[in-house]
C-alpha cells in the first residue's frame, strides 16, 4: 500500500452520531427501536427510518432528508438531533452540529424520571458533541477546555451502567468511544476497549462495523477483515462498508489487492446517496491504489 489510509469522515460522523429507546415490552405501532428486541424504547418511525438509511443502507442523502421528515413530529427524541449533529459534522457545518448537540441535551434532560438510563445516554452524547465543536470551531490549542466536557461523558456513562450495564443502545455508543480512544492511546488495551460492542451492542451492522475500525486502526487486518465481512452481512448494501472493506483488503496488500479496488468500485457505484466529503475520499484511495487511474463507477 503506496500511501496510508485515512479514518474517514463518515467513521468519525458515525462515532459522533453513534456516540450518541421505556416503556413496554409491547409497544403502539407508531413506536420503533433499532437497539433492542426486548423491553424496547418508544422512538418514532420516522426517526427509525433515518436511522436505517443513514448506518444500515449507507444512503447519506435520504437520510438528511428523512431527519427533515422526523423532526416535523418527533422532535422530542434526543437521537434524532443525535444523528441531525452527525450530518452537520460530516458537511461540516459545526455550528449546525453544535446547535443540534443543544437540543440532545434539552431532550435528554426531558426523559428524566421517564427513562433516566437514555437521559444519561444522551446527556453524554450532547457534551461529546459540544466538546467536537470546541475543537473544531477554535482548534486543537482548545482540547484543554473540553476536557471537562469529556469528563461529564464518562461520568453520564457510569450513570447509564448503574442502571443496566448491558443495554444494547448504551454499550453501542461506550463501546464507540472505547474504541476511538484506544486507536489514539496506544497503550490502551484494544481487547479491553471492545468488550461492550462484542458482548452487548446492537445493531449488529453497527456493532461489527465499529469493532472493524478498531482492528483496521491497530493493523490487524485479519481480525478487520472478519468483522467487516459480519458487518456486511448485517446490511448487504451499504456502500460504506464497501470502502472498509475495500480499505482492509489493501492493507493485506499482495493478491488482494484486485479484491480491494472491486470493493472501492462496489461503493462508488453508489455515488449520488454519498456525502459529498466522503466520496471525495473514497475516489481519491481507489485512485492511489490504482496506480492514479480513475476507478469505475
Amino acid at each position: 500500500m503506496n500511501r496510508p489510509l485515512k479514518i474517514g469522515s463518515a467513521s468519525i460522523a458515525s462515532v459522533l452520531a453513534a456516540t450518541l429507546l421505556s416503556l413496554t415490552t409491547v409497544m403502539p405501532s407508531w413506536a420503533a427501536d433499532p437497539f433492542r428486541t426486548s423491553n424496547p424504547r418508544a422512538i418514532g418511525s420516522e426517526t427509525q427510518k433515518a436511522f436505517e438509511l443513514m448506518f444500515k443502507e449507507g444512503d447519506y442523502t435520504a437520510a438528511v432528508k428523512q431527519l427533515d421528515v422526523a423532526i416535523r413530529t418527533e422532535a422530542n427524541e434526543p437521537l434524532l438531533f443525535a444523528l441531525r449533529a452527525s450530518t452537520f459534522y460530516a458537511s461540516g457545518d459545526f455550528l449546525g452540529m453544535q446547535v443540534a448537540g443543544k437540543r440532545v441535551r434539552a431532550n435528554a434532560e426531558a426523559l428524566k424520571g421517564k427513562d433516566n438510563l437514555r437521559a444519561y445516554v444522551y446527556l453524554a452524547a450532547s457534551d461529546l458533541i459540544e466538546a467536537g465543536y470546541i475543537v473544531k470551531a477554535e482548534g486543537l490549542s482548545s482540547a484543554p477546555k473540553a476536557l471537562p466536557l469529556v469528563q461529564n461523558v464518562f461520568d453520564n456513562i457510569k450513570k447509564a451502567q448503574d442502571i443496566d450495564a448491558n443495554d444494547p443502545e448504551l454499550n453501542l455508543i461506550k463501546g464507540y468511544i472505547d474504541m476511538l480512544i484506544a486507536s489514539v492511546l496506544p497503550l490502551s488495551d484494544l481487547e479491553t476497549a471492545l468488550v461492550s460492542l462484542k458482548q452487548y451492542a446492537a445493531p449488529d451492522y453497527l456493532k461489527w462495523r465499529g469493532i472493524a475500525l478498531a482492528y483496521r486502526d491497530a493493523r490487524r487486518p485479519d481480525l478487520a477483515l472478519d468483522a467487516v465481512n459480519k458487518a456486511i452481512q448485517s446490511a448487504p448494501n451499504n456502500p460504506e462498508l464497501n470502502y472498509l472493506k475495500g480499505q482492509i483488503l489493501w492493507m493485506q496488500g499482495g493478491n488482494n489487492l484486485p479484491n480491494a479496488k472491486k470493493e472501492f468500485e462496489l461503493a462508488l457505484k453508489k455515488s449520488k446517496q454519498m456525502n459529498p466529503s466522503l466520496l471525495t475520499e473514497i475516489r481519491e484511495q481507489c485512485r492511489n491504489l490504482s496506480g492514479g487511474v480513475k476507478c469505475a463507477e
